[in-house]
């Protein structure tokens, strides 16, 4: 069967090859390693994600017979893995089988555009559909199917923790031994008239986004013990399939002009290679520090001068094995920005609306690890933009608008940090009702919101509680959960702004750093002890003069250039014994608001590696991590976000 790429999908399609063979390569040792060890449930998962996974690449690329043999080949290891049936010798041939013409797929593929017609792998799937039945592995025989016997079963196995929706109770035992993320991923797929209600879909949407999964949804039943099942009679007698002889045989292929210049890396290597990097990075900062207290101390001006010239050699090329090392890890945002076009056009179809998604800057780059975590709250954002931003194309209309709306999502560099946005230009974010909001959820009081810009208002959308379980569409005109996006960019060390306008559109700005591991901060003094501000949340240093510091309640402020900004000191902020003189003040963007933090010392600019603090001080507000300095001290890095966050309901309206 012959397939036709355009060229944005035959991007996706070198990716997804690379893939496809990197998972079937791993699936022979997994499979020979599993034959010797059938209970490894460790084993068991790992081959039904990689074949989930391939199914998953498959099917976005409508390749139907991969998708086909993948998919009941998973649904064969998922049962295992759920103890409904027992790994045979004999469906290890017909699974090896499956694997065999997986390849043939796979390299038909890569050759020729051409994957296996339905009728070639007719019988594989007649043999693989038996084993999922318990019945005679046939030879050719056509056999119809009865999938939906498990559900009962597995409910006997579990009972649901209290409180668990009934819609997700229903769609946890639908997908039986499936995470969340699976079963959303299946609800996206299926067809729109077969898909559950939209409400459904969001409160699925909402557990995902809140790291929840099905193990914390269920727990064992009491069971009654009852006997070892036995398995199902799974064909004593199977012909062992001569495969071997009639397999077709791949085209023969001269594929020297195009060869792969791609190297699939285990993510833990490059982890630790950023590592090393890191520490030489520290040790780099040591021997600067030293070289330059060296330069004051030491009469041989010579040698000195040389041993500058080879360190800074040195840190040059430090620096250079930094910035290479850390390009191993970037990855274009076009790898999450790729699932959106469906993900828009399926639900702007349910929800009768049309709508035009712009994508722009996707070949911007992003450290691996925040691009993973960023997928799911823009999916969030996106939906809320066509089920609550957009309007239906009758209202559109009336309005004055073209009746497609448009969502554009975009993403570029700017610095050392990349900025996403979400815009649509749909019916925007009532202000008045967001405040009302907040004062009947009892979030601010009448007067705050009174003297609250638009600008403060917005932040209310991501304070927890400010949006409950009750559909919120009317209201600020986006939906639930969006405390967790926030909470979710900000855990990045991001920053996320909104900008609206009633009728105009709404339009969610995401600051995110390039990386996770290497930043710049401002190494600052307070009581003897020495702390970093990154450098991307600083907006500006000023001296500290005792006469621009004003009452303002039970807050004091600091007035700048007619600027007057929330003044706290960062002994305060720590709860550290505090000296009553200050030198500096450091200006610092906090979400949507700028605040000013007074300390004694500045030590000025430096590169720093972050170092996590471990299980146990991983929760501690406003710290984000440790560093080593060059002359070997252990400094805290700021988080200013959840510094300033336990406070950010007394904050909202003060100014």
């Amino acid at each position: 069967m012959r397939m036709e790429f355009s060229d944005d999908m035959r991007e996706i399609l070198e990716e997804f090859l690379i893939e496809a063979e990197e998972i079937l390569s791993n699936l022979d040792q997994d499979l020979i390693e599993l034959e010797n060890n059938p209970d490894d449930k460790d084993l068991l998962n790992k081959i039904f994600r990689g074949m989930h996974t391939l199914k998953g690449g498959a099917g976005f690329l409508n390749l139907t017979t991969i998708v086909e043999i993948a998919h009941k080949i998973e649904d064969i290891f998922n049962k295992l893995r759920n103890d409904e049936m027992t790994l045979t010798p004999e469906m290890m041939d017909v699974i090896f089988e499956g694997v065999d013409k997986l390849k043939e797929a796979i390299e038909m593929l890569k050759e020729s555009d051409e994957i296996p017609d339905e009728e070639d792998v007719k019988e594989l799937l007649e043999k693989l559909k038996a084993i999922l039945e318990g019945s005679e592995i046939p030879q050719s025989d056509t056999f119809e199917k009865q999938p939906q016997q498990e559900s009962s079963e597995e409910e006997e196995d579990f009972e649901f923790v209290e409180g668990v929706d009934e819609d997700i109770k229903k769609l946890i035992l639908q997908y039986k031994g499936k995470d969340l993320g699976e079963i959303l991923e299946e609800l996206i797929l299926l067809p729109p008239d077969e898909r559950p209600p939209l409400e459904v879909v969001e409160k699925l949407e909402k557990l995902i986004v809140e790291g929840k999964d099905v193990k914390d949804l269920i727990k064992p039943k009491e069971k009654k013990e009852e006997p070892k099942q036995e398995a199902p009679p799974q064909v004593q007698q199977q012909k062992k399939p001569v495969k071997q002889e009639e397999k077709p045989k791949p085209p023969q292929k001269k594929k020297t002009e195009k060869k792969e210049e791609v190297i699939r890396v285990d993510v833990e290597r490059v982890e630790t290679l950023m590592n090393l990097v890191g520490e030489l990075v520290l040790d780099r900062n040591r021997i600067v520090k030293l070289a330059s207290s060296l330069e004051t101390s030491c009469e041989d001006s010579d040698v000195i001068e040389e041993l500058i010239d080879s360190i800074t050699g040195m840190s040059r090329t430090v620096s250079d094995l930094q910035d290479a090392v850390m390009k191993l890890r970037m990855q274009p945002v076009k790898k999450i920005f790729s699932k959106f076009p469906r993900i828009v056009r399926d639900l702007a179809k349910r929800l009768n609306k049309k709508v035009n998604l712009v994508l722009e800057g996707e070949d911007t780059e992003i450290d691996r690890s925040i691009l993973d975590k960023l997928e799911d709250p823009l999916i969030h954002l996106v939906r809320n933009a066509i089920d609550h931003g957009i309007e239906p194309p009758e209202e559109r209309v009336a309005a004055g608008k073209p009746e497609e709306g448009t969502i554009k999502l975009s993403a570029y560099q700017e610095g050392d940090r990349i900025i996403i946005s979400i815009e649509d230009d749909g019916r925007g974010i009532n202000v008045e009702k967001v405040k009302k909001k907040a004062v009947e959820k009892g979030l601010i009081t009448p007067e705050q919101a009174e003297n609250m810009s638009d600008k403060e208002a917005f932040e209310l959308l991501f304070m927890p509680g400010f949006s409950t379980a009750d559909k919120v569409s009317e209201v600020s005109g986006r939906g639930v959960g969006m405390d967790v996006v926030a909470s979710t960019i900000h855990a990045l060390r991001g920053t996320i702004e909104v900008e609206s306008e009633p009728g105009k559109g709404t339009k969610f700005i995401m600051k995110l750093p390039l990386t996770v591991a290497i930043i710049r901060t401002l190494m600052v003094g307070v009581n003897e002890r020495i702390f970093a501000i990154p450098l991307y949340s600083v907006v500006e240093i000023v001296k500290y003069d005792p006469a621009n510091v004003k009452k303002v309640g039970n807050f004091k402020s600091f007035m700048l250039r007619d600027e007057v900004y929330l003044l706290f000191s960062l002994g305060e902020l720590f709860d550290i014994e505090d000296k009553p003189e200050k030198e500096f003040i450091v200006i610092v963007r906090v979400g949507e608001k700028n605040i000013a933090i007074s300390v004694d010392e500045l030590f000025g600019e430096e590169e720093i590696v972050i170092k996590p603090l471990g299980k146990l001080l991983e929760d501690v507000q406003g710290i984000a991590g440790a560093t080593i300095t060059g002359d070997g001290k252990v400094v805290l890095i700021v988080d200013t976000n959840s510094l300033i966050n336990d406070k950010k309901t007394q904050l909202v309206g003060v100014l």
